[in-house]
């Protein structure tokens, strides 16, 4: 087993990146040329037959699909180098990442940059996948308004809600709220950041939904095209295409065709995940897959969703095996009967899966699934962000439970931007409200029981109040013994009492520093957020950022 790596978000200071390994080796570290070498030679011990293939054979051919596929679908709105040897391109280095099509933060979006400078590196082609099949929620971004000492987020919808479903399926709802969201967010953030890239990049977006009818895509794709003009030669794909070309459907096929065996290495590949990471709850970082009976009998959960036309809702799908076929079901509208069994010819998976896509119903894998299937198939490498490649120490234990031996590594790739507000707020950067608000609490904390510590040296203190603070300091020096020990708690109680009732005005006083440094903690939270979205930044800085000359 490989060793596990404990890598953690870059959180100071702003533009910061962790990319691991590192685009320019120095001594010490690992490089991508090297860890492509090694990602290929697992690849080769992998003997396991899918279907009437070895995977190495299946992996030739899936390449080759999913290379001319992402060509045609990027070109359909951007420019793609494409080339003329088609063995020689498959044959090169492919470096894949993945995430969702929404308007991430910064840090997310570095990894396509690291993806482009990785293929670079190597000679290979890069490929993002973007992950229609991911739950569509929010429809909206938290834009920050205010001052260092009151800050909030305003929420500005980019379309109206609409019921559960995938980005897949997620057409524009309020054309009028989609088409007015760049300016509304823009003028909300001017007063922070004037030469946001959102009020330039917003008119893509629109032009992209006009084409692709799906807002997912449209965001993406409008993405993108920015990503060419800052000169970086990705292809995309999204996982609604990439997992109807035939190569992939014979996986899935293999994978359902042993889907006790998969439903039983993902729940014991958690398992180990929870006891190595001292995990208690049971849904946590994901929930076991289930086991149902009803009156035909038992069905395992297996690890992808189900959707059809009539109800766009992601359903967990359940499986359940007799001889040569294999019935899938919601266990709550559809249920589906396909001639796929371990004995079976991959080319009756192709067609029972293609007939599923021809009558709109969707199967889509999980977040696992995709990893694994991508790892296994596609890529040389696959760059994870740091949530990514904790939770793909699971993926990497089914493979082994599945197949036999490990899989191939990833890379992990994270970084901070914070907004640029120096120049609207000079001391931001260098304030430490969270620092300061705990000296205050700790001072509240010592009035409490030590009120005598804040009394002026030269204040002329009541004689009752000098008499208790000496009483208080004979208790405090006598010793406790087993007779004392109770009093002498209670007069030393009591003394505080008495003397804090003369701090009073200290401790109201501490106590309004305490919640207006509070307010300033909150706003500071606001305004340095590491999580607002790219769109929300200058394009310079966002350049910056991206280019990774000091990686």
């Amino acid at each position: 087993m490989t060793a596990r790596r404990r890598l953690h978000e870059p959180s100071e200071p702003s533009g910061t990146r962790l990319v691991d390994p590192p685009i320019v080796p120095s001594s010490g570290t690992g490089s991508i040329e090297a860890l492509v070498d090694n990602n290929r030679l697992l690849r080769t011990a992998l003997e396991v037959r899918i279907g009437d293939m070895r995977l190495h054979e299946l992996v030739a051919a899936t390449r080759r699909e999913v290379l001319m596929v992402a060509a045609e679908y990027s070109g359909s709105y951007r420019d793609v180098r494409r080339t003329g040897d088609m063995a020689e391109w498959i044959a090169r280095p492919v470096i894949m990442g993945g995430h969702q099509p929404e308007m991430f933060h910064p840090g997310v979006w570095l990894k396509n940059a690291v993806l482009d400078a990785y293929a670079r590196q190597v000679g290979g082609t890069a490929l993002n996948l973007v992950v229609d099949s991911d739950r569509c929620g929010r429809t909206s971004l938290d834009v920050p308004v205010g001052t260092p000492s009151e800050a909030h987020v305003e929420r500005v919808s980019f379309d109206a809600a609409a019921p559960e479903m995938a980005w897949e399926e997620r057409a524009v709802v309020d054309q009028a709220c989609f088409e007015s969201f760049g300016g509304r967010a823009a003028g909300l953030l001017l007063p922070l950041v004037p030469d946001a890239i959102l009020r330039r990049w917003w008119p893509l977006v629109i032009d992209r939904a006009r084409e692709s009818h799906r807002l997912g895509l449209a965001i993406a794709q409008a993405r993108h095209i920015v990503e060419e003009r800052f000169g970086l030669e990705t292809l995309e794909l999204p996982v609604g295409e990439l997992v109807k070309l035939p190569t992939v459907m014979v996986f899935t096929g293999w994978l359902l065709a042993h889907a006790r065996l998969l439903h039983e290495a993902y729940n014991e590949s958690l398992a180990m995940h929870r006891r190595s990471h001292r995990i208690r709850g049971r849904g946590r970082p994901m929930p076991d897959l289930a086991v149902r009976h009803d009156a035909s009998g038992e069905w395992v959960e297996v690890p992808w969703w189900l959707w059809s036309r009539e109800d766009a809702r992601r359903r967990r799908v359940f499986a359940s095996a007799s001889p040569g076929v294999l019935a899938l079901s919601d266990l709550e509208t559809v249920r589906v009967e396909l001639p796929i069994a371990a004995d079976t010819s991959p080319s009756k998976w192709i067609d029972a899966l293609s007939r599923m896509e021809e009558h709109a119903i969707r199967l889509r894998p999980r977040a696992l699934m995709t990893t694994l299937l991508t790892r296994l198939l596609v890529a040389d490498v696959f760059v994870h962000g740091i949530g990514g490649s904790a939770y793909d120490s699971i993926t990497d234990e089914i493979v082994r439970r599945l197949i036999g031996s490990d899989p191939p590594r990833h890379a992990v790739v994270s970084g901070t931007l914070r907004l640029p507000l120096a120049r609207v707020f000079p001391g931001l950067e260098s304030s430490d409200p969270a620092a300061e608000l705990a000296g205050v609490r700790r001072t509240i904390r010592d009035v409490a029981y030590h009120p005598e510590r804040h009394f002026a040296p030269g204040d002329e203190l009541p004689v009752e109040i000098r008499d208790t603070v000496l009483g208080k300091q004979r208790w405090v020096e006598t010793v406790p013994t087993a007779a004392l020990s109770r009093r002498r708690c209670h007069e030393i109680r009591a003394a505080n009492a008495r003397l804090a009732a003369y701090a009073s005005g200290l401790v109201r006083d501490l106590g309004q520093r305490a919640a207006t440094l509070e307010e300033a903690v909150q706003a500071r939270n606001v305004l340095c957020a590491r999580t607002h979205p790219w769109c929300f930044f200058p394009e310079r800085m966002l350049r910056e950022f991206l280019l990774l000359e000091n990686a």
